[in-house]
């Protein structure tokens, strides 16, 4: 007669497995950044401390690459001038992108993460830098988000925790 219920839907499971689940794959997108934030960054520290540091030397506008990594995560693709911002000259020029790990590709919101760290004769410095995605698809024709720096620094005079951000929007682009 027919197939069971139970072979009829493993045939289904097998056909997505093998076509693919028409998951997020990649998205690009056109980014503002603040520029009044941008000219006098919002800071934040752990010891309440708040204001509005230095201009950070960035573009405003920009474009952004997302695209599906391949274990459920998403990555990010911005300018290289990111790379010599968070971790210096390391010999790569700014035309080549940097990339940048992040969560998951399928819920939001989005985190992309990368980490530096330095120290002289007196400090030692870690950075967190983050890309943060507030929303529920990386195919959003609208995104929104920021930009943060979190310093953390401890000497044998003090030590503390600060965070700088700069808030973006973006509009998806058609490729």
């Amino acid at each position: 007669m027919g197939e069971s219920v139970g072979r009829v839907g493993l045939r289904v499971v097998l056909a997505a497995l093998v076509t693919g689940c028409g998951g997020f794959e990649r998205s690009v997108y056109d980014i503002e950044l603040d520029a009044e934030e941008l000219g006098a960054v919002p800071f934040q520290c752990v010891d309440g401390r708040a204001g509005k540091g230095e201009p950070w030397d960035l573009v405003a506008q920009q474009r952004w690459t997302l695209t599906a990594g391949g274990y459920g995560d998403a990555r990010m693709e911005v300018p290289g001038f990111y790379r010599t911002r968070f971790h210096g000259d390391t010999g790569v020029s700014d035309d080549v992108p940097y990339i940048i790990g992040g969560s998951s590709s399928s819920e939001g919101p989005f985190h992309f993460l990368t980490l530096d760290s330095d120290a002289d004769d007196e400090t030692s410095y870690t950075y967190a830098h983050r890309f943060f995605i507030d929303g529920d698809s990386l195919e959003a024709d609208r995104i929104e988000g920021f930009v943060e720096t979190r310093t953390t620094w401890s000497s044998w005079m003090s030590e503390g925790t600060c965070s700088s951000r700069v808030r973006f929007t973006g509009h998806r682009v058609a490729e």
